[in-house]
């Protein structure tokens, strides 16, 4: 079967305000809608790492289920998707909120290997239809403080795990990262969503540029 549809398909929805995974779905051709999910992120602190992804994905898949329903019909996907970061210890970076939170995060993560626990799940036909958990493996540089303050001043890195933005000026904090896959860094699992959705037979056809 040809894995490549019409791009009149529904739209896919993500379940997120975050504009850099809908950035990495539009540079991958997908044709994505966003809805902010109403999903408590905090309500299940003492879970895991791959827990609490899981849960968080999941969440805000069906968070937002019923109104792409009754706005994109029956035939809607919905993608949720979480990102948790973790110290060498163990212990769960959350976002920091603010610049003294984030400036002790990166305080602690200095020089650390950190670990980005990257959620997806897609919603279809009432119910979720795939649900995973990928991992990225990224080395910090040792930070001086001085430099983590500008880092912070600069960049506001304050509604990101771990405090930096990896696909912007956070790169310069980074030593080596680990991964199959670098969107996963991002808060997006890309290919694992691409293979998801080839296997729904769900992937639209590539958009031609304009020819004049």
């Amino acid at each position: 079967m040809n894995s490549l549809k019409s791009t009149s398909l529904p739209p896919l929805v993500l379940a997120s305000g975050s504009a850099i995974r809908k950035r990495l779905l539009k540079n991958a051709q997908l044709p994505v809608i966003t809805l902010l999910p109403n999903f408590d992120e905090g309500a299940k602190e003492a879970f895991s790492a791959e827990e609490t992804a899981r849960f968080n994905a999941e969440g805000k898949a069906k968070s937002v289920y019923l109104r792409a329903l009754e706005t994109y019909g029956q035939e809607v996907i919905v993608i949720g998707s979480d990102q948790v970061c973790c110290l060498a210890s163990g212990e769960q970076l959350h976002k920091p909120g603010t610049t003294e939170n984030a400036i002790k995060q990166l305080s602690q993560a200095s020089g650390q290997l950190l670990t980005f626990t990257t959620s997806l799940a897609l919603m279809v036909g009432h119910q979720i239809h795939a649900s995973l958990t990928t991992e990225c493996r990224v080395k910090l540089r040792d930070l001086d403080h001085s430099e983590i303050c500008e880092y912070v001043a600069a960049d506001q890195p304050l509604a990101s795990a771990g405090s930096f933005h990896a696909e912007g000026a956070g790169q310069r904090l980074i030593e080596s990262i680990e991964t199959e896959d670098i969107n996963i860094l991002y808060g997006l699992p890309l290919l694992a969503l691409l293979k998801a959705l080839r296997d729904l037979d769900r992937v639209p056809g590539y958009s031609l540029p304009n020819q004049s």
